[in-house]
């Protein structure tokens, strides 16, 4: 742990989780993501798929001119992953950063706009622009629904934005100059179009695929990343902490969480505060071959207490048919023992298992990408006395030992115990 900046995040901390595996609107890779800090849904940002027809076209448009293009997809996803809308928007860019503010419950999105095809001809944001959210509509760049889009600087390319929620502020990141720079605006004014700079900084970042930022309680927070089609697992996925107020480096983290992930790769970058503890959140796009997922990890700045860190409190697990309740309903959480990120259930079940069976659903936030099992005490039945209950990436819970010759009836699940990656 690095933690020198009173309100940053650990980012060598242990890793949670917010959503696991969930499909998008589009079958592409997600590019982006931010959540709405009143609901809590998510919106994702990915570029439009090939073989759609919108509106005003004459004819369905393959992947490559969509991306040339800079041809977007809004999915909105409920906090427990479900799609509850989705926007198209043509000629806005790559969708490498999105902020999401809630005025008075309407949400509006900031993001990339004026798309210019770099030299391997993707579509990038040279400006940025903010619009209220409609689900099931096409937004075009030029249109009188989008607020009038803004640049730092006509010669700036590569313009992404992001609401630090701490400050009330929207950060710009925009290349210009051969490098990479991050802005500071007021947010209630640029909303309203006056857009004064409050601080530019250049921070060394080390080398590579830089795939997302996030900034909170002064620090600046950045992404980096490939796929592992790239490169091979631990992977090069790299989560590195700026300070602002001198543009020094505070920390720098390899991330090797999600490692039973397909296709792993780094994309999108916020920040969210629930509860009144900040959490940093960063995405994979998943699925090997696709259609690409959406998998969203957390870093928690919640307090130990007696060596134990709490990443995901107590949440009910969903019964499969046929199992019920044995004294106490089963629920799990996700906590942290000595930086080991550690799944917890507990409860009981009954019912009547005579082979290897499905016994409940388990909740995105306590889903691993890598099964992990304990054993439980079970009947006590031909000399057989226990159990064994598996977590599985399917967001299965499985219970193991069941035969014809020796039936289960009821196992306890307060002693599972398990480290969850």
């Amino acid at each position: 742990m690095s933690i020198s900046v009173e309100g940053q995040i650990d980012i060598a901390g242990p890793v949670g989780k917010l959503l696991h595996r969930r499909t998008l609107k589009n079958a592409t890779v997600m590019q982006s993501f931010g959540i709405d800090p009143v609901s809590g849904d998510i919106f994702v940002l990915q570029i439009m798929e090939g073989g759609i027809q919108l509106s005003g076209e004459s004819s369905a448009i393959a992947w490559a001119q969509r991306s040339e293009q800079g041809d977007l997809c809004v999915t909105r996803l409920s906090p427990s992953g479900s799609i509850t809308g989705y926007m198209y928007l043509r000629g806005f860019g790559h969708g490498v950063n999105v902020g999401v503010e809630n005025r008075a419950g309407a949400i509006h999105l900031w993001t990339e706009t004026a798309s210019i095809p770099n030299s391997k001809n993707e579509g990038f944001g040279s400006k940025v622009t903010s619009f209220a959210f409609r689900s099931g509509t096409v937004l075009d760049y030029g249109s009188s629904l989008h607020t009038l889009p803004y640049s730092p600087d006509p010669a700036a390319r590569f313009i992404t934005p992001t609401i630090d929620r701490s400050t009330n502020e929207l950060v710009l990141r925009f290349s210009l100059n051969g490098g990479p720079h991050y802005e500071r605006y007021d947010l209630a004014k640029a909303a309203a179009g006056v857009w004064e700079p409050i601080q530019r900084i250049t921070p060394a970042l080390p080398a590579g695929v830089f795939q997302g930022y996030a900034s909170h309680n002064g620090v600046l927070y950045t992404l980096q990343g490939q796929a592992l089609s790239a490169v091979a697992l631990p992977g090069d996925t790299y989560i590195t902490a700026f300070e602002w107020a001198t543009g020094a480096m505070l920390d720098r983290q390899h991330i090797t969480a999600g490692p039973g992930l397909e296709h792993r790769e780094a994309e999108g970058m916020t920040v969210s505060v629930r509860n009144g503890v900040p959490h940093l959140h960063f995405g994979f796009a998943t699925e090997d071959p696709g259609p690409r997922t959406c998998t969203i990890m957390s870093l928690s700045a919640a307090p130990e207490v007696d060596g134990v860190k709490v990443l995901t409190d107590w949440q009910p697990i969903t019964l499969a048919a046929g199992v019920t309740v044995d004294q106490n309903a089963p629920k799990g959480r996700l906590i942290s023992i000595a930086g080991t990120t550690t799944l917890q259930l507990s409860g009981g079940i009954k019912g009547s298992f005579d082979g290897d069976a499905v016994i409940g659903t388990l909740p995105d936030a306590l889903t691993p990408s890598m099964v992990c099992r304990a054993n439980v005490p079970r009947n006590s039945s031909g000399g057989y006395c226990v159990a064994r209950v598996e977590a599985g990436n399917d967001r299965q819970l499985r219970l193991f030992g069941g035969r014809t010759t020796n039936v289960i009836t009821w196992a306890q699940l307060d002693s599972f115990n398990a480290v969850w990656r």
